[in-house]
């Protein structure tokens, strides 16, 4: 664990030196692109790739932050995500959203090379634009709830609708900014939207509706099992995503705008109706419907052709010299991830944070066990710094949890060392203890679906570790004489050479000791405070009233109280 301590502490220092790092990268420069004619909202000069291939967590949010900054000190001038993931976490995944939103360069695009589902569709839609490699799918991001090592759990019918919510708005926002159709949007995160794909006859504009507005339009249920047709080739027909050049950059705005008109004008955006007009049946004649695309028992996934076929894509990317012409960039700079982080992601993976609880747990308990050792105190304290600085570092941790895990350990050792017997001091301990472990876990507001998701699993982290610690002390107290080490450090071994019939452990055990102030006898064990101490062959438990009393001193008692018998070192 020392190791351990030892990479931290190398992580806290790369993180913290992060942009010199990625400065010493050797960036991905294409050569010049062609007079490729590009849209002025789109043109830019220097384009950074930011790879996102991994699950989306809270290392990733800081990753991309970091990433981003460096790329538009560096001059970029747009930045591409390049998205392949399964998916993530809700909480991580929504910040991230926002930080693409409000802090990222207003030429923001996600290129899914290859796979986006879940959270990295939710992502992708937040840029302004998407494109697509070959061969790529996005979609299926409906949200779930999973325990580590035993795989997903079924949501409650409320329960999912609370959780969907925030997704919801957040897709929603996503459409209205960047003009996609939020049926469409809705698709990949809630099961039961169905919708269909109607075209208008005379101008080949495209609509989804769903089935209470095609029951509007037509008067009748929609088909469900239909043969799609294909789209007019004739006709001025519309993009189903329009796309208008004159985009203001968000950096312009925020120029302009205080932060609180930036944030008034959000929200103002989520109370828009929507950006078309519903259909009603006196606009039957005009429309034909082209296919059903989803169900109302799936949720939607599309491939690279379907998504371009909606109007969430632009087109078909297969590599950066692709995408430099997509741009009409002078070079594209790629920004990967830097080592550090992908250390903190171990550091704070599930099973290594039940095994750094556990280890922390025994280790203390040996110290209390052996004081002034200072061996397992050592462990247990890089254990701790491991564990709360690596969550520190990607802001899941905070100083309150830090502070009630620090009072848990005091009042703990109080009551081992100080006032044995009592059990307030030790429950209290128990109860700051696992209220600051769990506290770790836990990044987002309590009242929130998020939150007491967090909750949930830092609780079920915590407990199964102190169940696995709880195992291990057993082990430690049982096996103990057969691990030499061990068997040296721990005080019944400086004891042991008297146990026996007729030693005075066995007379420890049946002749519970009277002692008075004064009475003379001899440290069996040094006093660091605690320890124990032989008085006319009777062993007690004894603590040093001033300084440590090394083992074999002669000791006076000098107070006798109903928790503790307090010593000192008996003059010559």
């Amino acid at each position: 664990m020392l190791g351990v301590g030892l990479a931290l502490t190398t992580a806290t220092s790369a993180l913290h030196n992060d942009a010199a790092q990625a400065a010493d990268q050797t960036p991905t420069r294409v050569p010049a692109a062609g007079t490729t004619a590009v849209p002025a909202f789109r043109q830019a000069n220097k384009v950074a790739v930011l790879t996102i291939h991994e699950p989306i967590d809270r290392v990733t949010l800081y990753s991309l932050t970091r990433r981003i900054n460096q790329a538009v000190d560096d001059g970029a001038d747009a930045i591409v995500l390049d998205i392949d993931t399964p998916g993530g976490e809700m909480l991580a995944t929504l910040d991230i959203c926002n930080l693409i939103k409000e802090d990222a360069p207003a030429n923001t695009v996600a290129w899914i090379n290859s796979k986006a589902y879940s959270a990295g569709s939710i992502i992708a839609l937040a840029c302004r634009e998407i494109v697509v490699s070959p061969n790529s799918r996005m979609g299926d991001a409906a949200p779930i709830a999973a325990i580590p090592g035993a795989g997903m759990i079924a949501l409650p019918a409320a329960e999912r609708a609370k959780t969907e919510s925030p997704l919801l708005a957040e897709v929603v926002d996503s459409a209205r900014r960047n003009h996609y159709d939020e049926n469409l949007v809705q698709s990949f995160i809630s099961v039961g939207v169905e919708l269909w794909l109607l075209e208008n006859i005379n101008t080949g504009e495209h609509v989804f509706v769903d089935r209470d507005e095609y029951e509007r339009v037509f008067g009748e249920q929609p088909p469900t099992t239909l043969t799609p047709v294909a789209p007019s080739s004739t006709g001025n027909r519309k993009s189903v995503r329009p796309r208008v050049d004159t985009t203001v950059p968000a950096a312009d705005q925020s120029a302009v705008m205080t932060p609180e008109q930036i944030k008034e004008q959000v929200e103002f955006a989520q109370t828009l109706p929507p950006i078309r007009d519903p259909l009603t049946a006196a606009d039957a004649d005009q429309w034909r419907i082209l296919r059903q695309v989803v169900s109302d028992d799936r949720l939607l996934t599309l491939n690279q052709d379907e998504a371009i076929f909606y109007g969430l894509a632009e087109t078909v990317i297969a590599n950066e010299q692709q995408l430099q012409t997509f741009f009409g960039a002078q070079e594209v700079v790629r920004y990967d991830g830097v080592w550090s982080e992908g250390l903190v992601r171990v550091l704070t993976s599930f099973f290594f944070r039940v095994a750094l609880i556990v280890i922390f747990i025994i280790s203390l308990f040996l110290e209390l066990a052996a004081p002034g050792i200072g061996v397992f105190g050592g462990v247990a304290l890089v254990c701790l710094a491991t564990l709360i600085g690596a969550h520190y570092l990607i802001g899941l941790a905070d100083w309150w949890d830090a502070l009630l895990i620090l009072v848990g350990i005091l009042l703990v050792m109080a009551e081992l060392l100080l006032i044995p017997g009592t059990g307030i001091a030790g429950i209290a301990g128990a109860l700051f203890l696992l209220i600051g472990l769990v506290g770790v876990f836990v990044s987002g507001d309590f009242t929130t679906s998020e939150g007491q998701s967090e909750i949930a699993s830092g609780l079920l982290t915590t407990l199964l570790a102190l169940f696995a610690s709880g195992v291990g002390l057993w082990l430690v107290s049982r096996y103990t004489h057969s691990i030499p080490v061990l068997d040296r450090l721990i005080l019944k071994s400086e004891i042991s050479d008297t146990a026996g019939p007729g030693s005075v452990i066995e007379a420890m055990a049946h002749q519970p000791p009277t002692l008075v102030v004064g009475d003379i006898g001899i440290a069996v064990t040094d006093l660091r405070p605690s320890g124990r101490a032989e008085f006319d062959g009777r062993l007690v438990e004894v603590r040093s009233a001033g300084a440590y009393i090394v083992r074999g001193t002669r000791t006076r008692v000098n107070h006798v109280g109903p928790f503790a018998i307090e010593v000192e070192e008996a003059p010559a």
